[in-house]
């Protein structure tokens, strides 16, 4: 694997852990070495479309870190930051990333990115109780107010004197209120509540006892299709505030519902998929998360099969009508809770003689033995003459592995963003081309 494609991968596979490069992670010292051996336009180029369009913040903010560190002598920096400045806090974390002396470019990098955001995202993001917060910015880089509109500067200089306060909102209004049923009353009314959090408090909902008109206009929301559609998440979001409202009809209902609305929201895989599903012993506290992925995947995609593995293979036939929440706990059902082998995920494909495109693992990748799990791989792909991507899917966030191959992945943890990653990474080189072509938009430039 060539270095670009490499550091593509490396960068990837770290969206489940936002603060990955916190914990002295084995991968950040690879991605340093990975951004040193590609060409700095690239490592700008990626970094941009990490943050804007697959949504990584802290391992974007590793990409800008390190460029800044060893790259001179043109604006290249200082566009990019700009580019991957989607919030105030990007700015933060990539100065607390650099650290001091701050380079010149970092510096204008900044100045620039501070004129996207306006008084409300300002007060949101001043990173109060951080090391380095926003006043602290101001006072490392200097922005200059010539630059800024009226209400921005208005807005810079309450920052600096203390009195750029929080917007009202919801979450404040809630907290000062000491009817809540009240409070919670007049939010649903008032639609003040956006989809996720309305998800999210579907419980103080019922906490709170209110009356049969919220329960009725929250349920409308909640099974609103465009709703569900524009919050773009996928049904294993659902999951907790299903679980949370057990006991409630209506609201369980409901999220069933929109569950079956959000497997829209999952992009459909070419060709055939196995699915394959860890039921062991050590999975037992993550089996929810586990069942309603694999439900997912094999609702959107008629090509996929499912199977659940620990010291045996049970294969499982779903029909994509079946809600994906009931399929969901059909998996839970059926799972034994023995060891792990999963060598078995392709014992089963060499047997079935199947060539699959893709095998998505979800599992903690705790195999008895790791030798058996690489030689049945190898071993299928030789017999079937095949190579097909694996997707090992560390739920547990263990970090081991017990295969590995040009076309394995392992992620550790978990995110609504991995079908983004299989769709990108099976781009191949396209992907690559894609991020050299890629172009940002011009923003104002400063003076030196």
């Amino acid at each position: 694997m060539n270095p670009e494609m490499e550091l593509v991968h490396a960068i990837l596979t770290t969206f489940l852990e936002n603060k990955f490069y916190e914990s002295g992670d084995e991968r950040l010292e690879r991605i340093k070495q990975l951004c040193a051996l590609n060409k700095p336009e690239f490592v700008s180029k990626l970094a941009i479309v990490a943050r804007t369009e697959f949504n990584l913040r802290s391992v974007s903010h590793v990409l800008l870190g390190e460029l800044a560190k060893t790259h001179k002598g043109d604006s290249l920096v200082k566009d990019t930051i700009v580019a991957c400045a989607i919030r105030p806090d990007d700015l933060i974390e990539v100065v607390a990333y650099v650290g001091k002396p701050i380079p010149k470019q970092v510096k204008r990098g900044v100045r620039n990115a501070l004129l996207k955001f306006d008084r409300y995202q300002l007060a949101k993001y001043k990173g109060e109780g951080k090391s380095i917060n926003l006043v602290d910015i101001f006072n490392m880089c200097h922005p200059k107010a010539q630059h800024a509109n009226e209400e921005q500067k208005q807005a810079w200089k309450d920052l600096m004197t203390g009195k750029l306060a929080s917007f009202d909102t919801w979450e404040t209004q809630i907290s000062n209120i000491k009817d809540k049923k009240a409070a919670w009353e007049g939010l649903v009314a008032e639609n003040k509540l956006g989809y996720m959090a309305l998800l999210r408090n579907l419980n103080n909902l019922i906490k709170n006892n209110v009356n049969s008109e919220t329960i009725s206009a929250a349920v409308k929301k909640l099974t609103d299709e465009g709703e569900v559609k524009r919050s773009k998440q996928l049904p294993f979001r659902f999951i907790t505030a299903y679980e949370n409202v057990q006991g409630n009809r209506k609201f369980t209902d409901a999220i069933s519902v929109a569950m079956d609305y959000a497997v829209s929201n999952t992009p459909i895989l070419s060709g055939k998929t196995l699915v394959a599903i860890d039921c062991s012993g050590s999975m037992s506290s993550v089996i929810d998360k586990a069942a309603i992925f694999g439900a997912t995947l094999v609702k959107v995609n008629e090509n996929a099969d499912l199977i659940l593995y620990d010291t045996s293979v049970k294969e499982l036939a779903i029909s994509t009508r079946t809600p994906v929440i009931d399929i969901s706990q059909h998996i839970k059902r059926e799972a034994t809770g023995g060891g792990t082998e999963t060598s078995l995920v392709f014992r089963y494909a060499h047997q079935k003689a199947k060539n699959y495109d893709r095998i998505i693992i979800i599992s903690d990748n705790e195999s008895w033995n790791e030798h058996s799990v690489q030689n049945i791989y190898n071993e299928y792909k030789r017999v079937m003459n095949t190579d097909p991507f694996v997707y090992a899917i560390d739920i547990q966030g263990y970090g081991t592995k017990d295969i590995t191959g040009g076309r394995v992945f392992h992620m550790c943890g978990w995110s609504n963003r991995l079908l983004d990653f299989i769709g990108a990474v099976e781009k191949g080189d396209t992907l690559i081309a894609y991020i050299k072509n890629y172009e940002s938009k011009k923003t104002i430039e400063d003076d030196e």
